[in-house]
């Protein structure tokens, strides 16, 4: 498998997509991992920044509701 960008040796996965991405094609992006309700009912998120992002899948600035999940 290659990157699919450039058909490079590729270093990871963009956790976005699933697409694969070499050293040259990636650029850091921050991966919300989980958002919870925390102390005082604030929401909080667990975040890292720096993950490999592909840059042809466009993430979400911020968070899409979903109220038929429950």
């Amino acid at each position: 498998m290659r990157c699919h960008r450039c058909k490079g040796e590729p270093i990871g996965v963009c956790p976005f997509c699933g697409r694969l991405i070499c050293e040259d094609c990636y650029r850091p992006h921050v991966y919300v991992l989980t958002v919870y309700v925390g102390e005082a009912q604030t929401p909080k998120a667990i975040a890292v920044s720096n993950a490999l992002w592909c840059q042809t899948c466009r993430p979400h600035p911020a968070p899409i509701p979903m109220p038929e999940l429950f």
